[in-house]
């Protein structure tokens, strides 16, 4: 049934690019370290759960995925993946960056969550 919500996944780019599909494995506590993108990561929980915080947040809400839910990162904004859960977290990531460029560039702590 259309509830006429449109959902729309889009990626579009220029020049040649690098992919990567990434297995993570957060243990009970662990987290990403707060960090950024060139490109967008197409994230997917298969076990466990990760809690996701952006550095633009002053309210510092995370939002939960748990095993099947997906997310993205990217779009050169900071964010943090935290496992704040009782059990090890995994996720499978697809990863399309600019070619030469890394997957990933630490940032550092934009302050509005204060763990």
């Amino acid at each position: 049934m259309n509830d006429g919500n449109i959902w729309l996944s889009r990626q579009k780019t220029k020049g040649l690019s690098d992919g990567y599909v990434l297995n993570n494995v957060w243990a009970v506590g662990g987290s990403t370290g707060w960090h950024t993108h060139p490109g967008h990561t197409l994230v997917i929980v298969t076990a466990g759960a990760v809690t996701a915080y952006q550095g633009d947040d002053p309210t510092c809400t995370g939002t939960v995925y748990t095993a099947g839910m997906s997310f993205v990162e990217g779009g050169d904004h900071v964010h943090i993946v935290r496992n704040e859960g009782t059990v090890e977290a995994q996720s499978v990531a697809s990863r399309l960056v600019p070619a030469g460029q890394p997957g990933r560039i630490d940032a550092d702590d934009p302050g509005n969550c204060h763990f």
